[in-house]
């Protein structure tokens, strides 16, 4: 598999870890969550793959942002968590680490962050090349859409308790890239491969 791959493959299973947890970051779209995504797989493998160094080197603002990841004290659990999950409670479990994070940081200010300048050049560049896998946020809601939420009681949000949200009757199951798919046949075993994409 070469880096392009390790790193897509990883950004899109921790797509699916954090929406296995349940919290919804307000005016977050899928773009944003992508680039969000693939620069934590990339903090994350950076030192344990030389080869996405060289991968990410044409991205200038990543290393600013692998500084701030440095000081986020959930982060390396919620990586390590997605990274080494086997099976779908694997990556229940990373969502609660995402919530974790998400909670550390508060919702105001990581919502800050995904809106400031430098991050959405940067979301420019990362959606320009590695295409946002649009299977993978196909039942969210369309971008700059509004939902009225009633006030949580905890920073974040369930999408569960959001007023307008579309609410599927029946179980739906996110479309996952090839690279994904064909990332996790090689580790696990296909029965394995179907728990965990059920997510």
């Amino acid at each position: 598999m070469s880096p392009r791959q390790r790193l897509i493959a990883l950004a899109q299973r921790l797509i699916l870890a954090m929406r296995q947890s349940g919290v919804q970051i307000p005016e977050a779209g899928p773009e944003a969550l992508w680039t969000l995504a693939i620069a934590v797989a990339g903090w994350w493998l950076t030192g344990r793959d030389p080869e996405i160094e060289t991968e990410l080197r044409p991205f200038a603002a990543l290393p600013v942002l692998f500084s701030i990841f440095n000081g986020v004290k959930a982060l390396p659990g919620f990586a390590a968590e997605v990274s080494r999950a086997e099976d779908e409670a694997g990556l229940r479990s990373g969502g609660q680490r995402f919530a974790a994070v998400v909670s550390e940081l508060g919702i105001a200010k990581l919502k800050a962050a995904l809106q400031n300048g430098i991050f959405v050049r940067l979301q420019e560049q990362i959606v320009a090349t590695y295409p946002l896998p649009g299977g993978l946020f196909a039942s969210q809601a369309a971008p700059g859409r509004v939902v009225q939420r009633t006030p949580p009681a905890v920073e974040g949000k369930r999408l569960t308790e959001a007023a307008g949200a579309p609410i599927a009757t029946t179980p739906t199951k996110p479309s996952v890239g090839k690279e994904t798919i064909g990332f996790l046949s090689q580790r696990y075993s296909e029965d394995l491969v179907r728990r965990i994409l059920k997510a």
